[in-house]
């Protein structure tokens, strides 16, 4: 059974779930390979695993977004090196009005 659960805004009519149902797949497999004897096995159903990918790649976060972040990163970093920088030739500016 899957349960899918939405975030609901004040004052919407849609539900605030929705319950898929996916029997298991029975199967008869061979117990033996030399007897006729077989066994039921049951095993997740093929589509709700399908389905499971889907919502997973759905709901994924985009990869982008951290790119994004190593930018903003990499920017701020460039900037506080120009600030840094630009500072320590004051200060060695004014080191020089000193002598």
């Amino acid at each position: 059974m899957l349960k899918i659960y939405f975030r609901k805004q004040k004052g919407e009519l849609f539900a605030k779930s929705v319950k898929f149902k996916y029997p298991r797949q029975v199967k008869n497999v061979r117990t033996n390979s030399s007897s006729q004897s077989y066994k039921q096995v049951t095993e997740i159903n093929r589509n709700l695993t399908l389905v499971i990918d889907e919502l997973n790649r759905l709901t994924k976060p985009i990869e982008a977004t951290e790119v994004d972040v190593k930018q903003k990163i990499l920017s701020d970093l460039r900037h506080l090196e120009k600030v840094v920088s630009s500072k320590i030739a004051e200060i060695e500016a004014d080191l020089e009005k000193l002598k």
